[in-house]
C-alpha cells in the first residue's frame, strides 16, 4: 500500500517477470515428465526409476543417466524432499540421500505422498545445462507492454508481459524420472 508511482510499476514488472520465468520452468518440467524410456525419431529418451524416497534411490537414478549428464541436479517438491530426509533419519547414520547433488524445488511436481498413481513422475535427476535447450528468437529479455487506453472507459490499465522461448530436451538420457512404483 505504501508503493507509489515508479515503485509500484517496478513491483508489477518484477512480478510479471517472475511469473513468466516460473511458467517456462513448469513447461520444461512437463516436457521431461512426458518423455518415455526409449528415444524415438521425435524425442529423446529418459531413464526411469520407480521407488519410494530412500537413501539409495537417487544413486539408482544417477546410474540411468548418459555420460552427457556431467552436472546433474535433483528437482522435486519440498514434500518429497521431506520424505527423503525422513528416510535419512530413519537410517540412523550419516548418509546423504541426495548423493551430494544440488536439490531444486519445483511445486509443479507432485509430492511422493500425493502422487499415488503408478508411473507418475515425482522427482527428476538430470543435467539441465546439457540436456535441455532454450531458444530465445527475440532475445532473452521479457517484453512488458503498458496499455492505458483499451480499458480507459473502465478506469483500468492493462500491463502485459511476454517472452518468446522454445524449450526442448536435446540429449538422450540426460534426465531420469523417479516415478511412483506399481
Amino acid at each position: 500500500m505504501d508503493l507509489t508511482g515508479e515503485s509500484f510499476l517496478d513491483y508489477i514488472y518484477d512480478e510479471l517477470t517472475y511469473q513468466i520465468a516460473k511458467k517456462a520452468q513448469a513447461e520444461l518440467i512437463s516436457k521431461i515428465t512426458a518423455l518415455t524410456a526409449s528415444a524415438t525419431t521425435q524425442a529423446v529418451g529418459v531413464g526411469i526409476v520407480a521407488g519410494t524416497p530412500s537413501v539409495g534411490l537417487v544413486a539408482q537414478a544417477i546410474g540411468k543417466l548418459s555420460d552427457e549428464a556431467a552436472n546433474p541436479v535433483i528437482v522435486m517438491n519440498k514434500g518429497s524432499w521431506a520424505a527423503f530426509k525422513a528416510a535419512q533419519y530413519a537410517a540412523q547414520y550419516a548418509i546423504d540421500p541426495f548423493e551430494g547433488l544440488p536439490v531444486h524445488f519445483d511445486s509443479t511436481l507432485p509430492t511422493y505422498a500425493t502422487t499415488g498413481t503408478a508411473g507418475t513422475a515425482w522427482a527428476i535427476v538430470g543435467d539441465f545445462g546439457r540436456g535441455a535447450l532454450a531458444n530465445f528468437p527475440n532475445g532473452q529479455e521479457i517484453r512488458i507492454k503498458f496499455d492505458d487506453l483499451s480499458l480507459a472507459e473502465k478506469d483500468l490499465v492493462k500491463i502485459v508481459g511476454r517472452e518468446f522461448v522454445g524449450l526442448g530436451i536435446v540429449a538422450d538420457h540426460a534426465f531420469c524420472k523417479i516415478v511412483f512404483p506399481s
